[in-house]
């Protein structure tokens, strides 16, 4: 089965350099392993090019870089048809702003990705660029699922159990509790489809376990889960409960969330900061992070964020993933791989029945 991924080739804070690499990874590695993959690289084909030229053309790249291009493969994939440039004459800046980038950039990278993705030319559309654009750009051109509140952006959390799901990670700053209540929907349908949890079970993040603690936000979306999710929800979960794996699906606004998706970050880059520094102050200690080197490679492979890759822009009627705006080669070829285990899945047409069946039943 072929299957074609569009990558807004100018997101993120590098711009072309990582996303490039990235791509270039990912039809590499399908190449290799005999599946057919095609990646839409959108962003203005002049400067792509003397990009790809630049950086395969750097005598300390094959060296250095894990995620090296031979420029004569690149072309040749392009010849093949694995890659594909998309002219766009524009790209969205990652602190413009979003409602702005949607009317005035209409032919932007973001945009011809999701074009791409409406005319079922691909399955997925994928940006480590400006999130409330892709979010904007979403709504517009793909459009809400039926009985869709509010999009929102899901993140996952490795977790004891595997993984679980947050939601909403940054793209709704302030919600009602019927927005809360939707989420845990979405979020259950999502690990039951995409992870196979039998019966997932979904919490609100509140800054205490106890009965009447939290806003008026949290207080009124816990009587409206548990009336409406008896068995599914169990009530409210603290900060320190996300990565125990207490829970399948974690809900909040997406401001909270946000805030706990960064701190998240930094706090992992922290870790592996530290351990460093102090190993390398002890010959002993190094010896035996030597020795533990398997231990701590999977641990930091658990935590990092690259190995994620991207978090979907879900209860969009298509696929739009987020990839962090940092994100390096390695990060753009997990989120590539993440589009392509979104359109081998029939999750958007179950999330769109089931929604159907939840409204009919109240």
């Amino acid at each position: 089965m072929k299957v074609s991924v569009a990558l807004d080739a100018m997101g993120g804070d590098f711009l072309a350099v990582p996303n490039l690499r990235g791509a270039y990874a990912a039809v590499a590695e399908a190449a290799t392993e005999g599946t057919d993959l095609k990646v839409y690289l959108c962003g203005p084909e002049a400067l792509l090019m003397q990009t790809l030229e630049e950086i395969s053309d750097d005598p300390q790249q094959a060296r250095s870089s894990e995620y090296r291009i031979l420029r004569s493969q690149f072309e040749a994939y392009l010849e093949s048809g694995r890659l594909e440039i998309v002219d766009c004459p524009d790209f969205v800046e990652m602190d413009e702003n979003p409602l702005s980038a949607v009317r005035s950039k209409k032919k932007s990278s973001m945009a011809a990705a999701y074009q791409l993705v409406k005319s079922g030319q691909a399955a997925s559309a994928i940006s480590a660029g400006n999130s409330g654009a892709m979010m904007a750009y979403g709504i517009q051109i793909l459009g809400r699922l039926s009985n869709v509140r509010r999009p929102a952006i899901l993140c996952h959390f490795p977790s004891s159990k595997g993984v679980s799901a947050l939601l909403d990670a940054g793209a709704n700053v302030d919600c009602r509790p019927e927005h809360l209540l939707q989420f845990a929907q979405m979020g259950i349908l999502h690990m039951q489809k995409l992870f196979q949890v039998e019966k997932p079970e979904v919490a609100i993040l509140n800054i205490g376990e106890e009965e009447g603690k939290g806003n008026e936000l949290v207080k009124e979306a816990h009587q409206l889960l548990r009336k409406k999710m008896p068995s599914a929800y169990v009530g409210f979960v603290e900060g320190r409960d996300i990565l125990t794996g207490k829970v399948d699906v974690i809900v909040c606004d997406g401001f909270v969330g946000n805030v706990v998706l960064k701190t998240a970050e930094g706090v992992a880059q922290a870790v592996r900061s530290i351990l460093k520094e102090e190993m390398s102050r002890n010959p002993i200690w190094g010896l035996g992070a030597w020795l533990a080197k398997g231990g701590f490679m999977a641990m930091k492979n658990k935590l990092d964020y690259r190995e994620y890759g991207a978090a979907p822009l879900i209860g969009l009627n298509g696929v739009g993933l987020v990839a962090h705006g940092s994100s390096d080669a390695r990060a753009i070829h997990s989120a590539i791989r993440i589009g392509v285990h979104y359109a081998h899945s029939t999750f958007l047409t179950e999330l769109s029945e089931e929604l159907a069946r939840l409204k009919e039943a109240n």
